[in-house]
């Protein structure tokens, strides 16, 4: 698998602690209530950009711009590659 660099585009999937950290920005500053969106999920893939990277060569954390259904978007710091909720991993392929 490609080490993640700056600009990449992956999938994050959101913990349950981003989904109350995103409810509680939302209630905050509430979307355009013409915005058709879907309420953020637990496990919920997400698109979301690198935006740094750390300089461990094997096992890099990453921080990621993700974007949210809708006219928000979210600040992932620190994290790591894998499969559970709260990690971000490669988009999969679609076939040919």
């Amino acid at each position: 698998m490609p080490l993640p660099t700056v600009g990449r585009i992956v999938h994050y999937l959101l913990s349950e602690e981003d989904v109350a950290r995103i409810l509680d920005q939302l209630s905050h500053n509430p979307p355009d209530v013409s915005a058709q969106f879907n309420e953020p999920r637990l496990g919920q893939p997400y698109a979301a950009m690198v935006t740094s990277v750390n300089d461990h060569p094997v096992h890099p954390d990453v921080n990621l711009s993700v974007w949210l259904d809708g006219p928000a978007n979210y600040f992932a710091p620190s994290r790591s590659e894998g499969t559970e909720p709260g990690t971000w991993c490669w988009p999969p392929r679609v076939g040919a």
